[in-house]
């Protein structure tokens, strides 16, 4: 969002105005922390360990909710976002709103920032320590340098094939979240196991190994997964994909024939 933003203002010769967009990035990330902070705090005042597994195991639910809910905007407004963007910073220019035009940057970082809040809080609760702190700083250098990449290379990029990337992305770790909530719930009693340790992949890689712990934290790798898990895992996948992204390139085989028949 950020990189077309500042993709548009060059390509106008509009640079003079980039400063907005780089105060609203940066309120944004304050803003990020500090619903982080606040989250800490929440999490931090369980001192039952029970309750704290159960709210942990509630954020899980809600971030699969959110994200599901962030692969089906992107996939259905993938074609439009470049456009209505550059609506936005044109309205905000021609009536010269600079607020408006912070506020958009604002908004696109914070939102991403809330979502990066819910998947940390998922995963460690109130036990962010400094190697979690160490990580997400390293991510956000990362993000940076990534977004000045897209933004030097915007005019060539295909910005629905990037968000059909970023949406696969997205499901694989929402599924994981799923996965990560089921294993919980399954170890407090909450729901039945169904055939635990269905497989044994420790041989190949422990998911209490530095690389299992990462990609169990990414992608809810699990090296004895139950049924259950298994089950949800692949349902998932499947309907999630089958919903959002082969009804989009239902709809978008309908546009093309459209189009075509209208010529």
């Amino acid at each position: 969002m950020v990189g077309i933003i500042l993709a548009y203002l060059g390509r106008m010769g509009m640079l003079s105005l980039r400063k907005w967009v780089y105060l609203g990035v940066g309120l944004g990330v304050l803003a990020a922390f500090a619903l982080a902070f606040v989250f800490q705090v929440v999490l931090s005042g369980f001192e039952s360990s029970l309750m704290e597994k159960y709210l942990k195991a509630g954020i899980m639910g809600f971030a699969v909710i959110v994200l599901t809910y962030v692969m089906a905007w992107m996939s259905r407004n993938s074609r439009m976002i470049k456009g209505a963007v550059e609506q936005e910073i044109n309205a905000a220019v021609s009536t010269g709103n600079m607020a408006a035009l912070m506020l958009v940057a604002f908004f696109a970082v914070v939102r991403e920032g809330l979502e990066t809040v819910l998947f940390l809080g998922a995963l460690y609760g109130g036990g962010i320590d400094t190697g979690v702190l160490v990580g997400v700083a390293l991510g956000l250098a990362l993000s940076l340098v990534a977004a000045m990449a897209l933004f030097r290379g915007m005019k060539g990029l295909h910005v629905k094939t990037f968000f059909r990337v970023t949406g696969l992305l997205v499901l694989v770790i929402s599924a994981g979240l799923l996965v990560n909530m089921i294993g919980i719930l399954q170890d407090i009693n909450a729901i039945p196991m169904l055939a635990p340790g269905i497989v044994n992949l420790t041989w190949l890689l422990d998911d209490n190994s530095p690389l299992g712990i990462f990609l169990k934290a990414l992608f809810g790798y699990t090296a004895r997964p139950s049924l259950a898990q298994v089950l949800a895992y692949a349902f998932y996948i499947i309907l999630a994909y089958l919903l959002i992204f082969k009804e989009k390139d239902t709809n978008n085989q309908v546009d093309e024939a459209n189009l075509a028949h209208a010529r």
